[in-house]
This record gives structure tokens, sequence and C-alpha cells, in this order.
């Protein structure tokens, strides 16, 4: 493959391609999926080595910043500020 191509998307087990796989790869570290969701992400990163690899960067990613943030706290109205934003844009892609 050259530079700059990008692998296509790939199908593995649970019929989960790589932009669904990575879309929810947050939900999946996170624990927010349910078992079926679940155990599609889940064989899908065992089928798809590109996938695979951005999920091993985020787990870093997340261990990094709990480790350095960790003795931290965000201010509360941060805190607010910060849901309110999330609620808005659920409301705007599920509004959509």
């Amino acid at each position: 493959m050259g530079k700059g191509e990008r692998d296509e998307p790939r199908m593995s087990l649970g019929q989960t391609d790589c932009s669904e796989a990575l879309l929810r790869v947050y939900e999946f570290l996170d624990g927010e999926l349910g078992p079926s969701d679940c155990a599609k992400i889940a064989a899908h990163l065992d089928e798809c080595g590109p996938c695979l690899n951005e999920y091993n960067l985020d787990t870093t990613l997340k261990a990094l910043i709990k480790r350095s943030c960790s003795a931290e706290r965000a201010p509360d109205t941060l805190r607010t500020a910060i849901m309110a934003r999330i609620s808005t844009s659920v409301y705007r892609i599920e509004g959509s």
C-alpha cells in the first residue's frame, strides 16, 4: 500500500465495518455498549489489525490521561458546561 492510501473498510464476524468500530471505540472502552454491540466491536477488533492498533492507542491515551489527571477534579461549572454541550450535541444529531 502506498503512502497516504487507506485500507478499505473491513467487515468481520459481527458485520461491523471499520468506521462503525472506530466511531464506537470509546463507548466500548468505557463499557457503555450492550452485550450484542460489545461482542460486535470485540469481534471486529480481533479480525482487523488497523482498528486494533487504533483501539490500543486510545486505551493508552485514556490511561495516560487518567494517570495525569487523577489528583485533579474539574470545577463544577466546567463539568456542567461540558455536560450541557454533550446533551446539545446529542440532540442535534438525533433531531436532524
